[in-house]
């Protein structure tokens, strides 16, 4: 049977009776659970009967195609609309966080492991004209352990049955070489009678994610987050977990399927969706030591989470109001560099970016003001930021540069702070500059 995918990705649509316990199924309602990544998880319900509860924290169902189900809220039905007919009936659409497939389970309920993938993983490891070079193996690829966790990279392989037709999809313009070879099998056959022989259809990677100690659901999705959300900034694309599978124990067995409401705008979905070539990412497998990377990222987390949203939420529009903000965002930012390197204040904006700017990315910014006046580059970004934040200020640098100055201004500002988190990472400076040189925007004098 062929397993089912269910990608954080694509629109699904489930038709399902739901009720709040086992125990009390003959209060059931029906209803319809609806996602997409734009609008997250919605429960499209009608409800007569009153002895279903007006809030919970979950509901268990079972939907049309047989499956268990668990959604975890909360619910408050109260918040919908009101029929009053011969029947009075609550009905309306309400939103919630997670809908778990395969099994009645609580908010609560602890889960061992997680295996999951993330957008463009496939392209990030190997380039996919490439793949049918890479032999599959069973088991770890690679293991990497940290402080009360540990992930593993494991293969996933679909495959055929060619036990009886390989001959047939083979291709020769040798006759005598075919008949060879179709003699060669049967022999291998005859010796392995019991044998099956499958042809690979695929190859992808997936990561198996545990902790020390079992955790929830909320848990255990909010740290695989962080973890995709490291390689929403290795290949500068919005990055999210996408499908998720979680084990009630370590022998992995009985896994349940899970949907997140992710909530994207329809622009960072299109991005998200386009499939970044391997040779051409900023930085991909062959560009660093992962398990470094990885671990070194889960202590950091929590310092770059703004950075690491302004990757996953992106949407390469920009107005006016976005355009100053990031400015004033990624210029405090530098400062924060500035001050972890112990930097002086007065080189609280050069410092940085000499330190690991690349030839073309420092020459890029000083582009930006050469035309306007010769002060030097930390006095104009240091300008610019007041400009913005402070109330009164003369807006003297406001009044020339137009939007796309500010814009390419917050975008080397931006791979400035990148460039101290990668060197945090263990990403060498030769890496470094390749990634900014790929992202850098281009300005002309």
């Amino acid at each position: 049977m062929a397993q089912e995918i269910y990608s954080a990705f694509e629109v699904h649509e489930f038709f399902g009776e739901f009720f709040y316990k086992e125990e009390t199924y003959p209060s059931r309602f029906a209803a319809k659970i609806q996602y997409s990544p734009e609008k997250g998880l919605r429960l499209e319900y009608n409800i007569a009967d009153s002895d279903v509860p007006s809030e919970c924290d979950s509901l268990i169902g079972i939907l049309s195609n047989g499956k268990k189900c668990t959604l975890i809220g909360p619910f408050n039905f109260n918040s919908g609309g009101w029929r009053f007919g011969s029947v009075i009936t609550k009905y309306g659409t309400h939103g919630f966080s997670y809908l778990v497939m395969g099994d009645f389970v609580q908010p609560d309920t602890e889960f061992d492991h997680s295996r999951f993938t993330f957008h463009h993983m496939q392209e990030f490891f190997y380039p996919q004209g490439h793949l049918d070079s890479v032999p599959y193996k069973e088991g770890t690829l690679e293991k990497i352990d940290g402080a009360g966790w540990s992930i593993e990279l494991e293969s996933r392989a679909l495959a055929n049955n060619v036990t009886n037709t390989l001959t047939n999809l083979i291709i020769t313009n040798n006759e005598e070489a075919l008949d060879e070879f179709s003699i060669a099998f049967d022999k291998v056959k005859g010796n392995f009678p019991k044998e099956s022989f499958l042809l690979r259809k695929s190859l992808e990677f997936l990561f198996r994610y545990s902790s020390d100690k079992p955790k929830t659901i909320n848990d255990m999705y909010l740290d695989i987050s962080k973890i995709s959300s490291l390689f929403s900034i290795l290949m500068d694309r919005p990055t999210f977990p996408d499908e998720v599978k979680i084990y009630p124990n370590a022998e992995a067995k009985k896994p349940i399927t899970l949907l997140s409401s992710i909530h994207l705008e329809s622009r960072t979905v299109d991005l998200a969706k386009q499939t970044p070539p391997h040779f051409f990412m900023p930085i991909n497998r062959n560009k660093l030591d992962l398990s470094k990377a990885i671990s070194n990222w889960l202590e950091l987390h929590d310092n770059y989470r703004v950075l690491s949203t302004t990757f996953q939420y992106e949407t390469n529009y920009r107005t006016l109001h976005s355009a100053y903000s990031d400015v004033v965002l990624f210029s405090t930012n530098i400062e924060a560099v500035a001050k972890d390197l112990g930097m002086p204040t007065s080189k609280k904006y050069e410092g940085p970016i000499n330190k690991y700017g690349s030839e073309e990315l420092k020459a890029a910014i000083k582009n930006v003001f050469i035309n306007h006046n010769s002060d030097s580059l930390g006095k104009n970004i240091s300008d610019l930021r007041n400009e913005l934040a402070h109330v009164g200020r003369p807006k003297k640098l406001i009044e020339v540069l137009d939007i796309n100055d500010c814009v390419n201004v917050s975008r080397v500002l931006k791979l400035v702070v990148v460039s101290h988190l990668l060197q945090q990472l263990g990403v060498t400076q030769e890496v470094i500059h390749e990634y900014q040189n790929k992202l850098i925007p281009e300005i002309r004098s």
